[in-house]
């Protein structure tokens, strides 16, 4: 046998070009979460720039609050006004698009992983993917951390004390 004979491919193995395509579609997929989710909040503003500051919805929502506990003292029932459909918001869905990417790179990463594909790129197409969807909560919870800080701030200096069960 000749050397180069040695080094051929076995049969029943995919060409080097297609050995990783699954895999490879997933890491990209995965990074384009991972990257929406880091720039997020930049995104969100630039398509988005007329959002209330965040003190402006902590007050209301305070305000909010404070109605239905008037309403519960005197025994009524709290009617919320009715706040006006604005159509589709880009901004409510952005999140959900970078999970959505962060979870196609992690289903086509255990796809390439069935299929044998090189466990170096199917292993980073799921840890980005899962990367991207941990740090897209990560950004929604410290977003609801921060609003229910300035809530309880402006109800306190409201005066309003929260009833415990």
């Amino acid at each position: 046998m000749t050397e180069i004979e040695d080094q051929a491919e076995p049969q029943g193995t995919s060409s080097p070009s297609r050995r990783s395509l699954v895999g490879g579609v997933g890491l990209t997929f995965a990074l384009l979460g991972l990257v929406a989710a880091i720039m997020s909040p930049w995104i969100i503003d630039a398509i988005e720039p007329e959002r209330k500051p965040i003190d402006e919805v902590a007050v209301e929502l305070a305000t909010k609050i404070k109605d239905r506990l008037v309403a519960k003292a005197k025994r009524q029932e709290y009617v919320s006004p009715v706040e006006a459909d604005t159509g589709f918001n880009v901004a409510e869905w952005y999140p959900a698009g970078t999970i959505a990417l962060g979870l196609c790179g992690i289903c086509l990463g255990v796809g390439g992983f069935c299929r044998h594909e090189d466990v170096r790129i199917t292993g980073s197409s799921v840890a980005v993917g899962l990367a991207a969807i941990v740090f897209q909560y990560f950004l929604l919870l410290a977003a609801a951390i921060i609003l229910f800080m300035l809530v309880g701030i402006i109800l306190s200096a409201m005066g309003i004390d929260l009833p415990t069960p």
